[in-house]
């Protein structure tokens, strides 16, 4: 994992302190984390697969750029440059379409977490999206309804973050 350090929060998100991630998820420190949906106007949404070395979640679907809100660093912010760095994809205007926590654990890490979750909308045909393969293995566009239906049939290979937006965002 990464020297940069994550914001580090009390359980109503009140900023307290910086740790690395390893540190949080193992000592199960609240944090926060950016997600962004990357849309088009006909249902689509992009998708983005995670490396195998991630200690949370390898080989798994994530929304189309997600990550953790780096020390001092606004949720927004956040949310910008994971989609830049992911994906490539900047400039855009992210739209904020929710705010909840969430309490996950896969193996021996805790996410504990606040979650800001913002999406924007572009025009498919211009649209670039050119994937760092040193944070994600591939990115695709889908269908929403087809993502719905395979986080139903195979909801292991889908990240508890993708999950839980996919539900509170396109029901």
């Amino acid at each position: 994992m990464s020297d940069i350090l994550i914001q580090i929060v009390d359980e109503i998100d009140n900023a307290i302190n910086a740790a690395s991630i390893d540190e949080a998820q193992l000592k199960g420190l609240f944090h926060r984390v950016s997600r962004v949906m990357v849309e088009d106007d006909e249902q689509n949404v992009v998708i983005q697969k995670r490396p195998a070395d991630m200690p949370t979640y390898p080989n798994c679907w994530d929304c189309s750029a997600a990550g953790h809100v780096d020390a001092g660093e606004a949720y927004d912010v956040a949310a910008a440059r994971e989609m830049k760095e992911e994906i490539g994809l900047s400039g855009l205007d992210l739209e904020e379409v929710g705010y909840y926590k969430t309490l996950n654990e896969q193996g021996n890490r805790h996410l504990k977490r606040f979650n800001k979750s913002y999406k924007t909308v572009v025009k498919r045909s211009e649209t670039v999206i050119m994937p760092d393969h040193d944070e994600v293995v591939e990115a695709k566009w889908i269908a929403i309804s087809e993502l719905k239906e395979d986080i139903a049939s195979k909801p292991d290979n889908y990240t508890d973050g993708l999950k839980e937006h996919v539900a509170r965002f396109y029901q």
